[in-house]
């Protein structure tokens, strides 16, 4: 590879500047921040044990820094990491140079088979053309094997090539980020999902029969149960996933961030001292977001790690906001419960589930993958215990920003399969309620409000009223012509949880949980919630419904019907 000067002098003390290194996945660049946390000790390890590696992560997580971290390590490239531990004299690593094939999956085309080919054909040649290596255009198969072994022969090129062959050790380092990101967005089943984990299944066969040439092979993805499909058997790697040598190889301990984002805390503080009219301290700062962001734990007894991502943007931003959602739900599970709600039954909060080492490990099928496991992978539960007598982990969200995104994630999918499932019957519906038809109305929502799975949370009144907003929206009453909806409008004397226009009426509409319809009328009434809409030519319709705790539909209601208004 051709050397590239360099001037990197960086102190440890050095001033940091201002812009935080969100989003960077080059190390040389996260290190010139002077944010850079030191991961290079789990570099080290790997590289000296010379295994086979894989390791799942949840999205957003440094995955694909920490693959560039060991990419500029295997390069060769020391004085970039003078500072770091891996740079230290007393740590023994011993600097060598390796032929790296570092290929990131979640960058290729995979539209159709044909075009992921091409893109892993393409990757593969800029590869070589940083070797000054020219390999022949032909399959997947012969481009990676015509790779690797021009790879393993470097000390054969010419003299007057401008690569100092000499350098170079013989045996390949290959690093794959993302492996499951071609085929995990796919439908499971499908005829392009077939086609890709063939062309997949034949790239990793390959691959695995030129490991003994490989000083190490560190594969990444955000889950495992794709593993089965794209391997002809997994025995020849060693899973790190939740093994006591990885527990903090990604995410930020609560030291590191302490020790290198000091003077963002304080910042933060003083930002939130004057915005509260208090004095609040950098200490009090952090404990916020160790509510937020920290929690995951990866092995039993490890250390607890924060989001990256999320700590970064909170760090840039001093807001605690749900960083990680807003950056992409995992399809996967938005999948999971569009097609088998049921599987999703229960309740949400103080959530805790049980799970042997099978279920956190499982590499199967997607169509067969368990909701702990599924949950635990795709980074909504993490571990919280373990219990040595039954050999059980305790499961739990890891923070308030998952638990969050869970229910965004859950709300996303209702609205969905609401949608569709009702879209039959939004005339019946808006024709009951055009015709005044209250009781064909109330039963058309108990037959929504039975479909819903319990893992909506139901023990609060504001939450059925989020349900029922919900249901309306998928029927399309939110903004349309002739029928849509106003959530918690807003009279002199409060607020209405929701009123519906159409064309000839409204409804005013309040919500009870455990109580009664009448109960919710006569709120209506005492408020005067109606009174904004009595110049409208319309008659208004009071309608007071109450939920039952058991059964989490509507088991009474009261209404009535104000028309004189019209006559004047």
């Amino acid at each position: 590879m051709k050397e590239r000067e360099k001037e990197i002098k960086i102190d440890k003390m050095m001033r940091k500047i201002d812009a935080l290194p969100i989003g960077y996945s080059d190390v040389e660049r996260v290190i010139r921040t002077g944010y850079y946390v030191d991961k290079t000790r789990y570099a080290q390890e790997l590289i000296e044990k010379e295994n086979p590696v894989f390791i799942a992560r949840p999205r957003r997580f440094g995955k694909s820094l920490f693959i560039n971290t060991l990419a500029t390590i295997c390069s060769g490239e020391k004085e970039i990491f003078k500072d770091c531990y891996i740079g230290q004299p007393e740590n023994g690593y011993e600097w060598r140079k390796y032929p790296v094939i570092d290929l990131d999956f979640s960058r290729l085309t995979n539209d159709t088979p044909e075009e992921l080919k091409e893109s892993i054909k393409k990757a593969l040649k800029e590869i070589a053309f940083l070797y000054e290596l020219k390999i022949e255009d032909q399959t997947v198969k012969g481009t990676l094997q015509d790779l690797i072994m021009k790879l393993m022969n470097l000390q054969c090129i010419s003299a007057s090539s401008e690569i100092r062959s000499s350098d170079y050790e013989s045996k390949i380092v290959v690093l794959i980020d993302e492996y499951d990101a071609p085929i995990v967005h796919l439908t499971k089943g499908s005829d392009l999902e077939k086609s890709n984990i063939k062309v997949m299944k034949d790239f990793f066969m390959t691959l695995k029969s030129f490991n003994k040439y490989f000083q190490l092979t560190l594969i990444t993805g955000v889950s495992k149960f794709s593993l089965s499909d794209v391997f002809s058997g997994t025995n020849h790697l060693k899973d790190i996933t939740i093994d006591a040598s990885a527990d903090a190889m990604f995410g930020y301990t609560q030291q590191e961030i302490v020790i290198i984002f000091s003077k963002n805390l304080e910042d933060i503080a003083k930002k939130w001292s004057i915005k509260e009219n208090k004095n609040i301290t950098p200490s009090e700062v952090m404990g916020e977001i160790t509510t937020y962001y920290n929690g995951y734990k990866f092995y039993e007894d490890g250390l607890s790690v924060y989001n990256p991502w999320s700590t970064l943007r909170f760090l840039d931003a001093g807001k605690l906001e749900n960083y990680w959602y807003e950056s992409g739900s995992p399809s996967l599970l938005i999948n999971q419960m569009l097609v088998d709600p049921d599987r999703f039954d229960f309740q949400s909060d103080n959530l805790q589930m049980e799970a042997t080492r099978d279920d956190l490990m499982y590499t199967g099928s997607r169509s067969e993958i368990g909701l702990k496991s599924l949950m635990f992978q795709t980074g909504y539960l993490t571990i919280h215990n373990y219990d040595d007598s039954t050999g059980l982990y305790i499961l739990k969200f890891p923070n308030k920003e998952i638990e969050a995104s869970f229910q965004k994630s859950i709300k996303s999918s209702l609205e969905k399969s609401v949608k569709d499932y009702f879209i039959q019957e939004r005339d019946k519906i808006r024709s009951a309620l055009a015709n005044k038809k209250i009781e064909m109305f109330i039963e058309h929502i108990n037959t929504a409000f039975a479909t819903l799975p319990y893992y909506i949370d139901t023990k609060q009144e504001k939450q059925y009223h989020s349900n029922l907003h919900m249901l309306l929206q998928g029927l399309g009453f939110l903004g349309g012509r002739k029928m849509h909806m106003h959530s918690e409008s807003v009279s002199s004397q409060g607020r209405s949880d929701i009123v519906l226009e159409s064309e000839t009426a409204i409804y005013i509409i309040e919500i009870k949980y455990r109580s009664s319809g009448k109960i919710a009328l006569a709120q209506i009434k005492a408020n005067g919630y109606y009174k904004p809409y009595l110049l409208r030519q319309k008659s208004i319709i009071l309608l007071g419904i109450n939920f039952n705790e058991e059964t989490r539909m509507i088991d009474n209601w009261a209404y009535e019907i104000h028309e004189e208004h019209l006559k004047q």
